[in-house]
Formats: structure tokens, sequence, C-alpha cells
């Protein structure tokens, strides 16, 4: 239990690219579930219009469920990077056009300042970036030597 705890909650130390595959598919798991719990327990209704982009973002079932494994899916991917002898501020590739395509679409909804068609090519464009970031995770070998942020 204690290494579950650390592997999910603390963002020092490394994993090897198998116990972040197993950790990255349990988070997802866990937080497709939590999403369809919330949806039954609280009423929340499903987005009004699944093909576009910015209903995900009116979605709170979606967004409650996204809060609740931020900091276990940062943690677990920081410490990937560790392993890899990458920074985990890499982490940031992923999370930072996440986090300013909500922003954007929090400040704008509603508003002629932003169209569906910039949220739409920005979301894709934030999905590719983010399939290319998994690519690099999962594909890449840790260092089998001990590196600056703990041994191999």
């Amino acid at each position: 239990m204690e290494r579950v705890a650390y592997v999910l909650f603390e963002l020092n130390g490394r994993i090897k690219r198998a116990t972040w595959l197993i950790y990255f598919a349990a988070l997802l798991a866990a937080e497709t579930s939590a999403e369809f719990l919330f949806r039954r327990l609280f009423d929340f209704p499903a987005a009004a219009d699944s093909t576009s982009p910015a209903a995900y973002f009116d979605d709170r079932a979606a967004l409650l469920a996204g809060l609740i494994f931020l900091w276990p899916s940062v943690a677990v991917d920081v410490k990937r990077w560790h392993d890899i002898g990458q920074s985990g501020w890499l982490t940031l590739i992923a999370y930072g056009p996440l986090f300013a395509l909500y922003v954007l679409e929090l400040k704008f909804a509603g508003t002629a300042a932003v169209s569906e068609k910039l949220v739409s090519a920005l979301t894709s464009l934030m999905g590719l970036v983010f399939l290319v970031y998994l690519i690099l995770l999962a594909a890449r070998k840790g260092t089998p030597a001990a590196n600056r942020f703990g041994p191999g």
C-alpha cells in the first residue's frame, strides 16, 4: 500500500515503463468509472452535443472526475519523465495546453470572441500533442543506471 501511495501522490523518484503503463490504464479506468458514477449519483446530464469539443468543458461529471484524478496522473507522469532522465516539468507539455484551453472556454463561453472552429482546432492540436506525449512516455526506455532522480 505504501508503494501505491508513493506512486500516486509523490513527485520525486522514478517508475519503470511497465509500472507507468499499469498506473496509466488504472487511472484512466478509475476516472471513467468515477465520471459514470457522478452522472448517476448527482444526476449530471451528459454533454448536450458530444460532437462539439466545447461541449466537453460543459460536462460537470467529466470535470469533477478529471480534477479528482489530476494529481495522481501528474505524479505518475513526473516519475516516468524522471526515469527517462528528464525533468518532471515536461509534464506541462500535456497539462498546460489543457488548462489554457479550459480557461479560454470558461472566459469566452457564449461570446463571439472564440469561435467553435478555433476551439475545435485547438482541441485537435491538443489531442495530437497529448498523443505524442503518451507515445514518448510509453516507448522510451528509462536510464538503466542511477540518475539525478534516483536509482535505476
